[in-house]
């Protein structure tokens, strides 16, 4: 990077201490920019305190667009005067959130890039899980987002296609990647028990669906042939179900997240409804596991046809007698892992993404 730039990410959501795969997304993408010269403005209902991050308290919906006209102001005084700054706003939060702030600085902030980071496209998800009005509405601020700002990303070359297909409008590729640990470090989960795992906060609906679906009727015909395998599950505190064959490890740190991980025998995803490419299921790729998932779950992905641990299963019946016949698999494969390591790696994603602009 020749020049150096002076960068402010907007967020209209906590990222620091990430909670969710949105968060870790954004979070470790700032944390990943190569320059010293970078500030993070997040809205939070919790205090947070952290080098380089301006948290600013928000407690309600309408207290969050109250905050934004602050947001706006502090992202003035950063950038005032100076023609190398470069403005990126998250898109995983409502897009209004993003034409706001935009409305409100654009003109005191000509000289400076504006770049939109979306995590999927926004419309599709508010066509699934929101009214007309809404969709409508958010239909109309992503495409003018999409004409208006310098740099409009797409997570994956799907969406690129469909950006263009919606909207007329180019994008730039930047996928999305992890931090991840040393792989042969991390101490694997030992439990009396061979089991499968699946994660994510079933407050999101996409998750709670996938959820429903392992419980109601992929499980139980697993536990039918074969009493001994668990599922164990993290990403909620509590869930909707107490089946002896279940545990709920709840809301984890990274480290245990990826202890259970490694010790997994499978990892498991026959979500029915998925938006750009999830986290999880990048980081079960970089950890070389053998995965069942549906068709839904791995769209975004960019996979290598060379390997083959990956299955794909959209009824559940195939989906049950996969994870039987691939229950005793490898917990890692090192081949898959260290290709996946290196093709997502946020720090060189990032690296790469910055370089380009």
């Amino acid at each position: 990077m020749k020049k150096k730039y002076n960068f402010v990410l907007i967020n209209f959501f906590r990222v620091t201490n990430p909670y969710s795969g949105a968060s870790e997304v954004s979070y470790n993408f700032f944390k990943n920019i190569p320059s010293k010269n970078k500030r993070l403005i997040q809205l939070s209902n919790i205090r947070q305190k952290e080098k380089s991050v301006k948290t600013i308290i928000a407690k309600s919906k309408i207290d969050k667009v109250l905050k934004i006209f602050k947001m706006a102001k502090i992202t003035e005084q950063l950038c005032k005067n100076k023609n190398n700054s470069v403005i990126i706003l998250e898109g995983a939060s409502w897009i209004g959130y993003t034409v706001l702030f935009y409305l409100l600085v654009k003109k005191k902030l000509k000289n400076s890039k504006f770049i939109y980071h979306s995590h999927n496209i926004e419309f599709l998800l508010r066509k699934k899980k929101n009214g007309f009005l809404i969709s409508i509405l958010t239909k109309h601020f992503e495409k003018y987002i999409s004409k208006k700002f310098d740099i409009f990303t797409a997570v994956s070359n799907m969406d690129k296609k469909k950006i263009k297909e919606i909207y007329g409008s180019k994008s730039l590729l930047l996928p999305n990647g992890i931090n991840f640990p040393d792989i042969e470090k991390v101490q694997k989960k030992k439990l009396k028990y061979e089991y499968i795992f699946f994660c994510g906060s079933i407050d999101y609906l996409p998750n709670k669906e996938a959820l429903d679906i392992l419980i109601k009727k992929i499980m139980p015909l697993v536990i039918k042939k074969n009493t001994t395998i668990k599922l164990v599950v993290s990403g909620s505190r509590k869930i909707p179900y107490k089946e002896s064959y279940l545990e709920n490890i709840g809301f984890v740190s990274k480290k245990e997240f990826y202890s259970y991980l490694k010790g997994a025998s499978l990892f498991v995803n026959p979500m029915k409804t998925a938006f750009g490419s999830q986290v999880k299921m990048i980081s079960a790729l970089v950890f070389g596991k053998t995965i069942i998932a549906s068709k839904t779950a791995i769209l975004g992905l960019d996979l290598n046809n060379h390997f083959s641990k990956i299955h794909i299963a959209n009824n559940p019946k195939i989906f049950s007698e996969l994870i039987l016949k691939n229950i005793s698999a490898k917990k890692i494969n090192k081949p898959n892992s260290q290709f996946y390591q290196k093709k997502y790696s946020i720090k060189k994603i990032t690296s790469d993404f910055i370089n380009k602009i």
